[in-house]
């Protein structure tokens, strides 16, 4: 495989680390420990920071399962405006959810064939994820201000197609993540933050 062609594989492996899309509605991801509150909405609204460590997981839930929303409304309209990401995340998430945008904006596709395949993507499916442990730490003085989510990711039913119709080349289906969540002091909300892939299968 060529260079190009690796790079285009990289790309569509970062599409895949937590790509939604629309048509299957909200990602599923498996409800926290039983004495966990149950989400609610945080993002965009001020919040005080969390007052144990059960609140700070439930917000993390909630903001990651809004971000994936999110990144699948924006997808699903063609990629272009990345706006509304902002409020749900930063750093290396927002990063990857704005690259992501452009690549199914702009394309080439390596489809299945290897082939590079010009144009804007298309997707359809959607990625879930099953949470299999969650805990918070302490972020710059707030408690609990970090909440990392260990998970399983499972992107079988995600397709990612090239303009010409032919479907993408993916990864694994099935991988673990942690997904970190952190509270924004300075904005006062919760943000999601860094996207870590553990390269095992699940």
């Amino acid at each position: 495989m060529s260079i190009k062609r690796i790079a285009i594989a990289g790309i569509i492996a970062a599409a895949l680390t937590l790509t939604a899309c629309t048509g299957t509605g909200n990602p599923n991801p498996t409800a926290s420990p039983s004495n966990t509150p149950t989400p609610t909405s945080t993002a965009g609204t001020k919040v005080p920071p969390p007052a144990s460590e059960d609140e700070a997981i439930a917000a993390a839930d909630s903001v990651l399962t809004e971000y994936l929303v999110a990144r699948g409304e924006v997808n699903a309209a063609g990629g272009t405006d990345t706006s509304s990401l902002e409020v749900l995340a930063t750093g290396k998430a927002l990063d990857v959810a704005v690259r992501d945008a452009a690549y199914v904006a702009e394309g080439p596709v390596l489809n299945v064939d290897q082939v590079n395949v010009e144009g804007p993507a298309t997707t359809e499916g959607a990625i879930k994820y099953e949470t299999l442990s969650a805990y918070g730490q302490p972020w710059e003085d707030v408690e609990n201000g970090l909440v990392t989510i260990n998970a399983c990711q499972d992107a079988s039913e995600y397709k990612v197609f090239a303009s010409d119709g032919s479907e993408a080349l993916r990864p694994d289906a099935r991988t673990t993540f942690d997904y970190q969540v952190i509270y924004d002091s300075e904005r006062q909300t919760w943000l999601v933050y860094d996207l870590i892939s553990l390269g095992e299968s699940c």
